[in-house]
């Protein structure tokens, strides 16, 4: 049985403006993910990557930014031409993102439990009990334990106990667990994940990376991978996608695309990755 496509970006043009006039930056990009599907993007730095991603949440401020072409489909929906108040109600609840660095994506004067606590109860509105669609204290209790569960989950010693905690307190593999707990709170439908785990050591990504898919195929979640490491890729991704200058070079299965490689830009990433002689 096929898988309903979830998300679809097709022909996606984005400029930025400068100074010296508008800058094609992402150029004619197209790809899908289905429901319950893992995909990778990768390619260097600059490649587009991340500017793609944060398209699909309009994350990315326009000025300078351009929407010069193309659509993002979710579900059928067309996000470019949603408003700000309706993308606020997806972010979180239906598409969540998970940024590179876990030591700058937590507020340092809020515990743990009180930033996972106001994600669960006012995704996508003010912080306003009036609005909540429970009573509060029931909804505090249901933000504690999903936050309990997740924590768990992402393998996090006596998670009551990081609820307490301060940013400050946690090694930076804890936070990026964290951060990763937040984004699911709420059980989105899509999490983009940009590189998660880069500034960690490689052991401690390799560990979150392993954790994150194993929690996200339980969750019943689709996930865009970004990373630039094409080990990772082949490992987590169904699917891979290349990016090249603002460009996809190549696409397919993955380990089509890093065992049989179609494009010279893709054969050039694999003959760049060390070898143990």
């Amino acid at each position: 049985m096929d898988k309903e496509r979830l998300l679809e970006i097709n022909n996606l043009n984005i400029s930025f403006r400068t100074d010296d006039g508008e800058i094609p930056t992402i150029k004619n990009v197209s790809m899908h993910i289905n429901e319950g599907e893992i995909i990778t993007v990768v390619g260097e730095s600059g490649s587009g990557k991340s500017v793609t991603m944060r398209s699909i949440m309009k994350l990315i401020a326009t000025p300078p930014a351009i929407y010069t072409g193309g659509e993002i489909l979710y579900k059928g929906r067309d996000l470019l031409k949603v408003s700000e108040e309706e993308m606020r109600k997806l972010r979180g609840s239906e598409i969540s993102m998970i940024f590179q660095d876990p030591m700058t994506a937590l507020n340092p004067v809020f515990t743990i439990g009180e930033q996972m606590e106001n994600i669960y109860m006012y995704q996508g509105q003010k912080s306003t009990w009036s609005k909540l669609p429970r009573s509060k204290k029931v909804m505090k209790k249901e933000a504690k334990e999903r936050s309990m569960e997740l924590l768990a989950k992402m393998s996090l010693p006596n998670p009551e106990g990081i609820l307490r905690m301060y940013p400050f307190e946690l090694s930076g593999g804890m936070k990026q667990r964290v951060i990763i707990a937040m984004a699911l709170i709420k059980t989105p439908r899509l999490l983009l994940a940009d590189e998660p785990g880069t500034s960690l050591d490689v052991t401690v990504q390799a560990s979150i990376n392993e954790e994150l898919k194993r929690l996200v195929l339980e969750e019943k979640i689709s996930m865009i991978f970004i990373t630039h490491n094409l080990g990772v890729a082949k490992q987590l991704g169904e699917r891979t996608y290349v990016m090249k200058l603002g460009e996809v070079v190549e696409e397919g299965i993955s380990d089509d695309v890093f065992l049989n490689p179609r494009e010279e830009y893709t054969k050039s990433l694999m003959d760049a990755l060390p070898r143990i002689v």
